[in-house]
């Protein structure tokens, strides 16, 4: 149908904008939702990181009190070993299961600049404490953990593959000590304090690792020395553990059930030095990021944007490629249903044809190439008196099915204007053409045998025809004048019989 095309094209352009609404919205509301469970799971995982570096401070407080305790042990009972342990690894310095070649990795090494019974006394304490960890600790790994000696000249590793790379004259740590290590504070109050924030302190600033060639920092506990009667700040070393970029990105990712989210942004930072160490791939802060204290000196920030988990995490961007399918389901049905709508308010529910609310849509198509043809039923009211409402009804349906079956589908418009009168606009039709038409209406409609109880009942119309002139209503009244003359011509006819 015409009317349906016309408006086909305006309730479509409605469905895409109605449609276009709904899923975005849709798709903005599914990923704000997932990018909070998102949210959620990163702070289960930025918590168990934090938990896991808490453990790892915790764990070197108990085991430089462990080693300190055993080191005044062996020292008081003189078994700490024999001094023909060390060899030699040139450049005057010792080593016990040291050098590059031949090294067990069933103990320790240390590294010193002096082959001395203090020295040996150290190694036996941490190698006992090494093997009591591995034996109470099963899979337990002593990587990026290792005693550095009050006046740094030995180092100690628990794992012996991490001393490969040293050297003395390399070392930063060993040439100035003073720069990563702070005074220690006295052995109780050290021992005695609750508040990890404050003990924290001794951790050093970022450097970059000389072995690694990774910025670092490192968390460093006392080794306090024992064998004095009275037991102060005085310490055998320093313990000391090692945080790289890859060790704290390893235990990131250990929070986190699958793969860390790709759009997360995870930084450490020193608030003292203003430096900072990223974990993930990029760090750069617009909004929406938290912050996490890990101590007075350091700080977790991360975040994860809501653009970047749109493009690159999977729950997201999934949506977003069914949104099209979404869009293009939501706008068929839309249009279908505005469609639907306007079949109901444009057509007559008696004859199937448009009624009068159509000419409002259509006035602004028809243009001086159009013509208009006004019918008429005759004697329609003489029908419903004499045969009932239900027969006018059905006459009134036949006779528009038959002006229906002459008018054109793409072009014509029967519309019903009131009681008993049609309207037949024509487009593109010039005035002979549309009279034409009239007239087979006229003859379709005559010749139609319309049966009442068994009995034909004559059906006939009257009818004016008109072209398109300035507006409709001036045309429908041209034509309504038309028919008039046709009804006067036709009575005089009747009397001169």
């Amino acid at each position: 149908m015409v009317v349906k095309n016309v408006q086909d094209a305006l309730r479509k352009r409605q469905a895409l904008l109605i449609s276009a609404v709904i899923t975005l919205l849709c798709v903005a509301l599914y990923v704000m939702f997932a990018h909070q469970k998102r949210l959620t799971e990163v702070s289960e995982g930025v918590n168990a990181l934090v938990t896991q570096l808490t453990t790892v401070f915790n764990d070197n407080e108990l085991i430089a009190d462990a080693t300190g305790v055993r080191f005044q042990q062996i020292k008081s009972s003189h078994l700490c070993g024999s001094l023909t342990d060390f060899t030699p690894q040139g450049s005057g310095t010792w080593a016990i299961n040291g050098g590059r070649q031949a090294i067990s990795f069933q103990q320790g090494t240390i590294i010193s600049r002096e082959r001395s019974e203090n020295v040996r006394c150290i190694y036996a304490a941490a190698e006992f404490i090494r093997h009591r960890i591995n034996a109470l600790n099963s899979g337990y790994s002593a990587s990026h953990r290792y005693i550095v000696a009050s006046d740094a000249n030995w180092f100690y590793w628990f794992s012996p593959a991490d001393s490969r790379l040293f050297d003395f004259s390399t070392s930063q740590m060993a040439s100035n000590p003073e720069a990563y290590f702070k005074p220690p504070q006295p052995f109780y109050d050290r021992l005695l304090q609750k508040n990890l924030s404050i003990k924290s302190r001794s951790s050093t600033d970022f450097y970059i690792d000389q072995i690694t060639g990774e910025k670092a920092f490192s968390i460093v506990s006392y080794i306090y020395d024992l064998s004095g009667v009275q037991v102060s700040d005085n310490i055998v070393g320093y313990l000391v553990y090692d945080h790289s970029r890859p060790e704290l990105l390893a235990a990131l990712r250990a929070g986190f059930p699958g793969s860390l989210p790709a759009a997360l942004m995870v930084e450490l930072g020193n608030k003292r030095t203003g430096e900072t160490l990223c974990l993930t791939g990029e760090c750069y802060w617009r909004q929406g990021e938290k912050v996490r204290q890990l101590s007075e000196k350091y700080y977790l920030r991360y975040a994860l944007p809501v653009y970047l988990f749109a493009i690159n995490d999977p729950l997201a961007w999934r949506v977003i490629l069914l949104a099209p399918v979404v869009f293009l389901l939501l706008s068929g049905g839309i249009r279908r249903r505005l469609n639907y709508g306007d079949t109901r308010m444009y057509t007559d529910p008696l004859t199937g044809c448009f009624t009068r609310k159509i000419l409002d849509p259509v006035r602004k198509y028809m243009d001086d190439r159009a013509s208009v043809i006004l019918v008429d039923c005759n004697k329609f009211k003489a029908i419903n008196d004499t045969w009932g409402h239900e027969v006018g009804d059905r006459a009134l349906q036949t006779i528009t099915r038959l002006m229906m079956a002459v008018a054109r589908p793409q072009t014509d418009w029967v519309i019903r204007t009131g009681g008993d009168e049609f309207i037949i606009l024509l487009e593109h039709t010039p005035l002979d053409e549309a009279r034409a038409m009239a007239q087979r209406v006229a003859q379709r409609i005559a010749g139609e045998a319309f049966m009442v109880d068994g009995k034909a009942l004559p059906l006939s119309v009257s009818w004016g025809v008109a072209s398109f002139a300035q507006d409709l209503d001036t045309t429908i009244q041209q034509a309504d004048a038309d028919m008039y003359c046709m009804k006067v011509s036709r009575q005089g006819a009747m009397t001169s019989r």
